[in-house]
């Protein structure tokens, strides 16, 4: 079972060292940006199993992605997905794993198992699955539901991505069985993945976490929305398609590569999964006002977004899915034209690195 890291830096990656001591059998995929330090190529050269991936332009969106953006995540998922990654992890250079299980984690939450031979979703979850209250529902049925899986952290935090006009209303729990796996969201410590306005409101730092998400919670895409990130994610490669980081959107590409993500999974049957592995997040530096006004559109038009979604039913393939989307794009997305030109040429690439 061919499994991938995937993550972009500009820093040098040191805590890949520790990823690679936990498995010697993932391979790294580091793409790097026109800040990257020349020493974090030496240093992933020093890496059994890990490459740069530095040499996109091969790809269409290469140049409609640009450089100096985060977003170039996107290229370090092609080569994984070209070198034929059937299980894709996605970190950030500033996630310390705490488990030295850390990748076994993922392929148990994704029900990946070894014996008697390998099988990716070859079993199903059984446990427990969110189900959020319909307090806020009643008021804005057409938002639906959401769960904040952060709220099970100690203590509580509010996840980067979670629509501010909503509460976070009682969240309800049920037994589930058979329950295909897509996408394991491992959770962040330390520093969590919070809103620019807790972080300078709240510094928050979280320690402990619920039971529930050590034991693996579930939730069912096609009644629940959960913001999802890119930091120690895992996901399936028939999904991967879904996760194209759009510059356009700030430090909300991949709060709504999520999204697409949750609704193209209620198409296929899967669930997401909440859980382990855990990592602390020593988080780089950063300027919180910048990254306030880099979170104003996308916190904006989120619901927005998620009604959008729900107009784009009954198509057979992820592909599919994805280029119905990019070519009936809502007037209020930003810089429209280039953004539907970037989502056309990502689907042509997924489409040939596939097939």
């Amino acid at each position: 079972m061919k499994t991938a890291l995937i993550i972009t830096t500009i820093n040098v990656p040191r805590v890949l060292s520790l990823y690679r001591a936990h498995d010697p059998d993932v391979r790294f995929f580091v793409a790097c940006d026109k800040k990257t330090h020349k020493e974090a190529y030496v240093f992933v050269e020093t890496l059994p199993n890990a490459e740069c991936t530095d040499y996109g332009h091969t790809w269409k969106c290469h140049n409609l992605i640009g450089h100096n953006t985060i977003a170039r995540r996107n290229l370090a998922l092609l080569a994984a997905l070209e070198w034929g990654a059937e299980l894709i992890v996605s970190i950030d250079d500033d996630n310390i794993p705490l488990d030295p299980f850390y990748f076994e984690s993922f392929m148990r939450a994704l029900h990946w198992r070894r014996k008697p031979y390998p099988v990716l979703g070859g079993q199903l979850f059984d446990g427990v699955m969110a189900r959020p209250h319909y307090g806020s529902v009643m008021a804005r049925p057409h938002y639906g539901r959401w769960f904040d899986p952060a709220s099970l952290c100690f203590p509580k935090v509010v996840q980067r991505g979670f629509p501010q006009e909503l509460d976070r209303d009682e969240v309800r729990f049920k037994h589930v069985t058979g329950a295909k796996i897509g996408i394991a969201q491992g959770m962040i410590l330390g520093d969590p993945d919070t809103s620019a306005v807790d972080r300078i409101s709240q510094h928050p730092e979280v320690h402990q976490v619920s039971e529930l998400l050590r034991a693996g919670i579930v939730t069912d895409p096609r009644e629940t929305y959960a913001p999802l990130n890119s930091q120690n994610i895992a996901f399936v490669r028939e999904l991967a398609p879904c996760f194209l980081m759009v510059p356009a959107f700030g430090r909300y590409d991949d709060i709504y590569a999520g999204l697409v993500a949750q609704r193209v999974m209620g198409e296929f049957g899967y669930h997401v999964h909440f859980g382990q592995p855990f990592v602390w997040q020593q988080r780089n530096p950063h300027d919180l006002l910048k990254d306030l006004a880099a979170e104003q559109w996308g916190a904006e038009h989120i619901l927005d977004f998620t009604v959008w979604l729900e107009g784009f039913l009954g198509q057979t393939s992820v592909t599919g899915f994805m280029r119905i989307l990019f070519t009936n794009l809502p007037s209020w997305m930003p810089e429209r034209g280039k953004l539907q030109e970037l989502g056309l040429a990502w689907c042509d690439d997924c489409d040939e690195v596939m097939k």
